[in-house]
C-alpha cells in the first residue's frame, strides 16, 4: 500500500489527476469535463470530501468557542495560548485560544483553495460562512461583558464607544491615530506642540465631564468592576487586531486573483485561484467587521479607566468634609480605592497590550482627573485651611501613582494643586497676581474659586462677591487685551 485511505489524499492528487483526465479526454475526442473519471472525481468531492471537511472544521472551532454551561459564558474568552504558540506566531502579547483555532482552520481551508482550485469560491464561502459565526460569537461575549445583567442598558464606557461622535473625536485624535501603522510615519514628522497637546486634552475632558458630572454619583453597575474582565477585553483587542491583520493579507492576495485584476497578478499570488467578486466582497466586510470590533475594544478600555476616575473621583468633593476642625493627614478614601483600582487596571494591562496602547489607555489621565477635581469645586459647601490641605494630599497621592504608571511627571496635578492653593489667599490678592503675572486659569475657575471663599467665610456678603467678579472680569480682560495686543 502506497498510502493509507483517506479522502484527504485527493488535495495530493487533485492536480495531476485533472491534468491526467484532461489527457484522456483529449486523446479520445471526448467533450471536457464529461468521462466517468471525471463525474467519479466531481461527485466525491461535491457529495463525500465538502462535506468532510465542513464537519471537521466545525467540531474544532466549535470546541473552541464552547460555552459554558455553567453560566452561559463564552469559555473561550478566558483562555490564552500558551508562550510556546505565542512565540512561534510572532506575537508579543497573549491572543486568545480561540481566534487562533479558527485562524488555523481558515488557514487548512486556504490550503485547499490551492490544492483544488477547482472549488476555490466553495471554499471561500466555507470560511466566509465560520468567519461570520465567529464574529457573532465575539459580538455576543462582548455584549456579555458590558450590557447590565438583563438589562439591554451598557456600562458608561461602552455607550461612549458606541457614541458616534465620541467615537468619531477620540478616533482624531493623535493619541489614536499614532497607533494606526499606516499613519504612524506621518505623525512622526508633525508631532503636536504641547499646547496643542493639552488643547486636545481639554477638549476631551471637557467632552467626558459634561457628559457625567451633572450625576450625583455614578451606579456601580455602569462600570466593569471586575478588572480581569479588562483583561479579557485587552486580550479580545490584540486577538481580534491580529486576527484582521492576517485576513486582510488574505484578500490583498485574492484582490489579485480577481477577474477585475487579473492583469496585475503576481507570481507569488498565482497559487490561489479566481474567486467571484461577491466572495471577496464579503470577506472584505467580515474582515472590517472584526477590526472595528478589536478598536471598539480598545476604546471601551480608554473609556473605562477614564469612567473610574469619574465614579471615585465625583464623591470626593460632593461626599467628604472639607471644613473639619482636624487636620486629616490621609487623602479621601474614594482616593486611596481609585489609587488601589489603577494600579489593579494597570497591572492587567500591562501584560495584555502592546506597550503603545497601554500607553494610550493611561496618557492624560492626569489631566482628566486635574480638571474633574478643579470643577467640582462647584460642589464644596464651604473649605478651610485642613480642607485645602485634605484636599492638596488628595491631588499628590494621585499624582504618585500615575507617575509610577506612565513614568511621567504628570503636571497637571500640580496646575491642580496650585489652583486649590490660591484658597489660602484672600480674592484681592489672588486679583493682584493676575495682574501681575497674567492668569493661569479661566475666568470660570477664578468665579468658582471666589464663590467658594465667599462660602467659606460667612463675613464676606453677596454684594462683596459681586464686586470681586466685577473686579475680576475687568482684570481679565485687560490681561487678554494685553497679551494679544
Amino acid at each position: 500500500m502506497v498510502c493509507k485511505p483517506s479522502v484527504n489524499n485527493i488535495t495530493a492528487i487533485f492536480m495531476p489527476l485533472e491534468a491526467f483526465i484532461k489527457e484522456v479526454e483529449d486523446a479520445v475526442a471526448c467533450q471536457d469535463g464529461t468521462s466517468s473519471l471525471q463525474s467519479f472525481v466531481t461527485e466525491f468531492i461535491q457529495n463525500i470530501f465538502l462535506g468532510q471537511v465542513h464537519a471537521t472544521v466545525s467540531s474544532s472551532i466549535a470546541a473552541a468557542t464552547k460555552v459554558d454551561e455553567e453560566d452561559g459564558s463564552f469559555d473561550a474568552l478566558r483562555h490564552v495560548v500558551d508562550h510556546k504558540t505565542q512565540k512561534d506566531l510572532g506575537v508579543t502579547r497573549p491572543l486568545l485560544t480561540s481566534t487562533v483555532t479558527v485562524d488555523r482552520n481558515i488557514r487548512k481551508l486556504q490550503e485547499l483553495m490551492q490544492s483544488l482550485p477547482t472549488y476555490g469560491d466553495q471554499f471561500l464561502n466555507m470560511i466566509c460562512n465560520i468567519l461570520k459565526e465567529y464574529r457573532d460569537t465575539c459580538n455576543s461575549a462582548y455584549r456579555g461583558i458590558v450590557q447590565i445583567e438583563s438589562d439591554e442598558k451598557r456600562v458608561i464606557s461602552a455607550t461612549w464607544a458606541k457614541d458616534e461622535d465620541i467615537s468619531r473625536f477620540l478616533r482624531s485624535l493623535p493619541s489614536w491615530r499614532s497607533l494606526q501603522m499606516s499613519e504612524r510615519q506621518d505623525l512622526s514628522k508633525k508631532l503636536c506642540s504641547e499646547e496643542e497637546i493639552r488643547t486636545l486634552n481639554s477638549k476631551e475632558a471637557l467632552i467626558l465631564i459634561s457628559n457625567l458630572s451633572s450625576e450625583a454619583i455614578i451606579p456601580q453597575q455602569e462600570i466593569i468592576t471586575d478588572v480581569t474582565q479588562m483583561r479579557t477585553i485587552a486580550n479580545v483587542h490584540e486577538s481580534l487586531e491580529w486576527f484582521a491583520g492576517r485576513l486582510r493579507q488574505f484578500c490583498q492576495l485574492l484582490s489579485a486573483r480577481s477577474p477585475t485584476s487579473m492583469s496585475s497578478i503576481e507570481l507569488s499570488t498565482r497559487e490561489y485561484p479566481p474567486v467571484s467578486d461577491k466572495s471577496l466582497e464579503s470577506l472584505k466586510m467580515l474582515v472590517k467587521d472584526f477590526q472595528d470590533l478589536a478598536e471598539i475594544c480598545l476604546l471601551l478600555l480608554h473609556l473605562e479607566v477614564r469612567v473610574h476616575c469619574f465614579y471615585f473621583l465625583l464623591p470626593v468633593a460632593k461626599q467628604s468634609n472639607y471644613a473639619g476642625p482636624i487636620d486629616d493627614l490621609d487623602p479621601d478614601s474614594n482616593v486611596l480605592k481609585l489609587n488601589k483600582d489603577l494600579s489593579a487596571m494597570e497591572e492587567m494591562l500591562v501584560q495584555s497590550l502592546q506597550p503603545q496602547k497601554f500607553k494610550y489607555i493611561f496618557e492624560s489621565l492626569g489631566f482628566l482627573v486635574s480638571s474633574i477635581l478643579m470643577s467640582s469645586i462647584q460642589y464644596l459647601k464651604k473649605i478651610n485651611e485642613n480642607g485645602i490641605k485634605k484636599m492638596c494630599r488628595n491631588l499628590f497621592a494621585i499624582q504618585q501613582n500615575l507617575t509610577n504608571i506612565t513614568m511621567a511627571r504628570e503636571t497637571d496635578l500640580d496646575h491642580a494643586r496650585q489652583y486649590y492653593e490660591l484658597l489660602y489667599m484672600n480674592p484681592d490678592d489672588v486679583l493682584s497676581l493676575i495682574v501681575e503675572k497674567g492668569p493661569d486659569y479661566s475666568y470660570t475657575e477664578y468665579v468658582s474659586l471666589f464663590q467658594l471663599y465667599k462660602k467659606s467665610h460667612s463675613h464676606i456678603k453677596q454684594a462683596n462677591l459681586d464686586t470681586l467678579l466685577h473686579k475680576l472680569e475687568e482684570v481679565m480682560n485687560k490681561t487678554q487685551n494685553g497679551s494679544s495686543a
